[in-house]
């Protein structure tokens, strides 16, 4: 094992935060899983392929007493937090299965931008966020301290709920079983040599599919040769449980891949 592997071995400390679901939104859009893997960072993490397409989605969730665990949630903060996501498969390992990418994580409080590099070793934004009902639809909106419109939409419940129009899911079964299997997560950390891992933890199994108007989508430009596509809306509200545990720093290079994982078992 070399030097950096011993270093992690003996300083990385699992550490978790957690707080309720008030509510959660998921916007996905479909894109060629060549066009995904250009936007991936190291080849261990590939596109999972659904129905014949790649998934790139923006998560908006409200929580209530986000906070350290074991502390009460009652200490904790309320926070309107949102990441793109993208689904992938973790082929680091001898059983490769299914992953989340997350491009940024975002949130509304400068005490969890500034903790985020800290605790889990990923930056946080500070973004102005918002989950706005009105009587006819709800207003979904994030923007950027510079004033760049980061996402928003116009959501309103589904015509016909049962009757799910997109061509990734051919059910809200399989939307959910998508999202469930995703319980790992990489995104790039406060160093450029390696990947944060941070394991998510939840309970929102009430998803109902919305009908969404998306107005903005700050990763079309980002990726411009991506040519994504809308596909489809979920919401979920449970007062679950979320909880995040960071596990580590993953190196991006594959020689030492194998060995920072099994350090942070």
């Amino acid at each position: 094992m070399n030097g950096d592997s011993a270093f992690w071995k003996r300083w990385t400390v699992r550490r978790s935060v957690y707080g309720r679901l008030v509510e959660r939104y998921i916007f996905n859009f479909r894109i060629s899983p060549t066009a995904l893997d250009r936007h991936l960072p190291v080849a261990w993490l590939r596109p999972q392929v659904v129905n014949g397409f790649g998934a790139v989605s923006f998560c908006i969730l409200k929580l209530e007493g986000l906070t350290l665990w074991p502390l009460p949630h009652i200490l904790g903060v309320d926070t309107i937090s949102c990441a793109y996501r993208c689904g992938v498969i973790d082929a680091s390992k001898a059983n490769s299965g299914p992953s989340v990418y997350i491009v940024s994580r975002n949130t509304d409080l400068p005490i969890i931008s500034s903790a985020g590099p800290v605790l889990i070793r990923n930056a946080m934004p500070k973004v102005h966020t918002s989950i706005l009902h009105k009587p006819r639809f709800v207003d979904i909106n994030a923007t950027c301290a510079n004033g760049d419109n980061l996402f928003s939409a116009k959501v309103r419940s589904a015509k016909n709920p049962d009757d799910l129009d997109s061509k990734i899911f051919r059910s809200l079964d399989d939307f959910v079983k998508f999202i469930h299997d995703g319980s790992s997560s990489y995104a790039r950390s406060i160093s450029d040599e390696s990947l944060a891992r941070v394991d998510v933890q939840k309970d929102d199994l009430n998803y109902q599919a919305v009908d969404a108007t998306i107005y903005n989508n700050s990763i079309e430009s980002e990726w411009p040769d991506a040519d994504m596509i809308f596909d489809s809306a979920f919401r979920a509200e449970s007062g679950g449980i979320y909880k995040w545990t960071y596990l580590g720093l993953v190196p991006k290079h594959p020689g030492q891949l194998l060995q920072e994982i099994e350090v942070n078992r």
